[in-house]
């Protein structure tokens, strides 16, 4: 029987994280599922969904415990799928905001989103360098789920708000199921 868990790893940037990391992982003849990795300030930062045989999982929990002498902290919990019935009658919308970087963005819109029970499934956040400026521009991509309690008008209306108060640019694309579903089927 497998069994899912979920593996938090940070560290100094240096060279040979990943290869560390996996060869714990590959040696307990675990599968590194999904990913997200990056490097974090000066910190290389990872977040992956692992699979192993759940006889397997002790031993390689000791592995990655054994990193914490090079440098890597690494955390773990066990997880499980979530049922593809969990979403099946949300929208599926991607969220795109661009402007100028300053404090407080990224919770006024998670909280309006909270409060519409819209579901965020990944976002990512950036400050840049404008292209001719150079000033500090700050990008967040996020994908969500709209619930059928929430209308996609009244989101987009509520974004604008946000958009008009923050003086940022927010756009908001609706993506059909088939394509929801052929990008979730593509992450496996």
């Amino acid at each position: 029987m497998s069994s899912q868990l979920l593996v938090t790893a940070i560290g100094e940037d240096k060279p040979g994280i990943v290869a560390r990391i996996t060869e714990v992982l590959f040696s307990h003849g675990a599968n590194l599922e999904e990913s997200r990795m990056a490097i974090l300030g000066g910190e290389f930062a990872a977040i992956m969904l692992v699979t192993g045989q759940a006889g397997k999982m002790d031993a390689m929990l000791d592995g990655l415990a054994q990193l914490e002498r090079e440098g890597i902290s690494v955390s773990t919990k066990k997880t499980s799928p979530i049922t593809s019935e969990l979403y099946k009658d949300h929208a599926c919308c991607e969220i795109f905001l661009r402007g100028a970087d300053h404090e407080g963005i990224v919770h006024r819109v998670s909280s309006k989103l909270r409060d519409m029970k819209v579901n965020i499934q990944s976002m990512h956040t950036e400050v840049v360098g404008a292209p001719e400026t150079g000033t500090p521009l700050f990008c967040m991509d996020a994908l969500v789920q709209v619930p059928p309690s929430t209308t996609l008008d009244s989101l987009q209306k509520e974004l604008d708000e946000i958009s008009s108060s923050e003086s940022v640019d927010i756009e908001m694309q609706t993506h059909s199921r088939e394509t929801h579903k052929s990008k979730a089927v593509s992450k496996k």
